[in-house]
């Protein structure tokens, strides 16, 4: 599988469901998961994006561990796609404007929890590889995302 393939997968299971893991690893070494609202933004296809806080643990977290992956699934489970990658924090007024829009209504939660809109932050995952798993079909197709050389 190439990885325009898995991405046009990825970013149709997320329009449907809205949701991923994210799972990160804390400054104390454990791993963390989190239910997050991502997106793909078109031209970008090696990232995944999403917005948090500046004051929640894991931007303080990625200064140490930049290690995620990322599980986006149908709501059936027929299909479960894992992203593994390196992520960080931007402060780009002009890539913030952009992630909100195409979030829009998805961050109700986010909003509820975080009052400061100014604290916002958008966390770009470069992906490195991905896996594309289907347990009905028993198949598993796995992607790399390295830049040939």
């Amino acid at each position: 599988m190439i990885k325009s393939k898995l991405i046009r997968i990825a970013r149709n299971i997320i329009d449907e469901t809205g949701t991923a893991v994210l799972a990160t690893v804390a400054k104390d070494a454990e791993p963390r998961m989190r239910w997050m609202s991502p997106v793909f933004l078109r031209g970008y296809e090696d990232y995944i994006y999403a917005v948090t806080s500046a004051r929640f643990n894991k931007t303080v977290d990625l200064q140490k561990h930049s290690d995620v992956q990322w599980m986006i699934q149908t709501a059936s489970l027929s299909r479960i796609i894992t992203l593994n990658g390196k992520m960080h924090v931007v402060e780009n007024m002009s890539l913030k404007n952009e992630i909100l829009e195409e979030l829009g209504v998805r961050l109700r939660t986010f909003w509820t929890v975080n009052g400061d809109p100014s604290s916002l932050v958008v966390l770009e995952t470069e992906i490195l590889s991905g896996l594309l798993f289907s347990p009905v079909e028993g198949t598993k197709e796995l992607v790399s995302f390295k830049k040939e050389a």
